[in-house]
């Protein structure tokens, strides 16, 4: 009777999800499954099994009546808002508060698009003096290009990697074009957000990209063509990444600003 007295009273409750392994599982699965398409069918094999598994443990916690518990709701409800006539204060340029954090002026995505274009004409002057200088044609660098996207030339002789093949320079044009493009509007999309200083938007643009996407070459071509990795010298690689990034920055740096509508305005 004394326990009944002192039992605190039974609110409302809140319908909450139970903890679940199956995200993590899914997760590992998918690892798994990346692994071995590059390593060993086993991983694959495995990865599938524990993929499926958790999909299916996953779905079934979603089901009605599963996976969810009642838990009591310790605080209150609150208590619900009511509606004020009236309108919002707006702040006028020049009081304190106005466009706090905010640019009133940013460079233009187009700009990217620029930058992308003359970082793109002059990335490949590092390639050719390497070609040159190492004793290699300048088709050299051009038809390795290709080699990542087109299978078989991993097998092919230096000697004929040295020659002129049309259909290789098609490829490495149009690849080495599209990835400049594409570069270049992340950077026109990118550097604008980086605090209004030029040190940091060219040492963003032009030194930290250019590390990142050399080392994400080196990894992906360990994997996919290994045997055209080998002909590849890397310093001069990192050195055409940072001729385009300081070349694709300072054409964003230096575009002319464009006015922002302010927040909540027209």
């Amino acid at each position: 009777m004394a326990e009944e007295l002192h039992r605190p009273e039974e609110g409302p409750n809140v319908e909450m999800l139970k903890p679940t392994v199956w995200p993590m599982m899914l997760g590992l699965g998918v690892a798994l499954m990346g692994a071995g398409v590059a390593t060993s069918p086993a991983f694959l094999a495995l990865g599938g099994v524990i993929f499926a598994a958790a999909l299916v443990g996953w779905v079934g916690d979603l089901l009605p009546g599963r996976g969810h518990a009642e838990e009591p709701m310790i605080a209150p409800p609150p208590e619900p808002v009511a509606a004020r006539p009236g309108a919002v204060e707006r702040l006028r340029p020049g009081t304190p508060g106005y466009r706090f954090m905010l640019p009133l002026k940013v460079h233009p995505v187009s700009a990217g698009v620029r930058g992308g274009l003359v970082g793109g004409v002059v990335m490949p002057l590092p390639a050719f003096a390497w070609a040159l200088l190492s004793g290699h044609s300048i088709w050299f660098p051009v038809n390795l290009l290709a080699g990542t996207l087109l299978p078989g030339v991993d097998g092919t002789n230096l000697a004929e990697l040295e020659q002129l093949h049309p259909t290789l320079v098609l490829i490495g044009v149009v690849i080495h074009a599209a990835m400049s493009l594409v570069i270049g509007l992340l950077y026109g999309v990118l550097l604008p957000t980086i605090p209004q200083r030029v040190v940091w938007q060219m040492a963003c643009g032009g030194v930290l990209v250019p590390l990142i996407w050399t080392g994400l070459c080196y990894g992906l071509m360990s994997v996919a063509n290994p045997a055209l990795r080998a002909n590849v010298d890397w310093p001069w690689f990192a050195t055409s990444q940072f001729v385009f990034g300081l070349t694709a920055a300072a054409v964003v740096v230096r575009s002319e600003k464009v006015a922002v509508a302010p927040a909540g305005g027209p």
